[in-house]
């Protein structure tokens, strides 16, 4: 993998952004997600291991943790992000 699959713009936010705060599914093409307060997720559709375990957990991402992996749903248990749009 070279320099020149690395989306940079993406990466910035450039596609722009999505804030959620509500317990309803989210849908679309993300890169990352940035939790501006503590937050749980409920369940999550996208290129992680085990993301099972991690729901099962009720793992908590604090505020300002980022989760960077394509994803294209996700629900919040409880707390808020910002989701940046790229392609998957």
């Amino acid at each position: 993998m070279g320099l020149s699959s690395i989306k940079v713009l993406d990466s910035m936010g450039a596609n722009g952004w999505v804030y959620v705060n509500g317990t309803s599914a989210t849908k679309g093409s993300f890169i990352a997600a940035q939790f501006t307060e503590d937050t749980v997720i409920g369940a999550l559709t996208g290129k992680l291991d085990n993301s099972a375990d991690l729901i099962a957990d009720g793992t908590t991402f604090a505020a300002g943790q980022v989760l960077n992996l394509p994803f294209t749903s996700i629900t919040l248990t409880s707390g808020a992000a910002i989701l940046y749009k790229g392609s998957v």
